[in-house]
């Protein structure tokens, strides 16, 4: 991704989580870029409410519409107290 002439491996914004097709909330990432190409986008964490994160930890087919990209596929590894850490994956 470039930013302003500048080429960067991050990518930070709020986004849009999508449980089954349907927008549940806006959440906030932080995700820093995958190294080689592959199914693999990005690795990082999203941020919101417990209640929210436990939904999306249990859920299957839960996306996230990145702020100014693509949608991606979310898969949780963890966390705790309003964090997860996810891999979005191509969708």
């Amino acid at each position: 991704m470039e930013l302003h002439g500048e080429l960067t491996d991050e990518l930070r914004g709020d986004g849009m989580i999508i449980i089954d097709g349907q927008d549940v909330a806006l959440v906030p990432y932080s995700l820093t870029l995958a190294s080689e190409p592959g199914r693999l986008v990005a690795e990082g964490s999203i941020c919101g409410p417990e209640p929210l994160l436990r939904r999306v930890k249990k859920a299957r087919g839960v996306k996230l519409a990145l702020e100014e990209g693509p949608v991606v596929r979310l898969r949780c590894l963890g966390g705790h107290r309003g964090t997860r850490q996810v891999k979005a994956l191509k969708a």
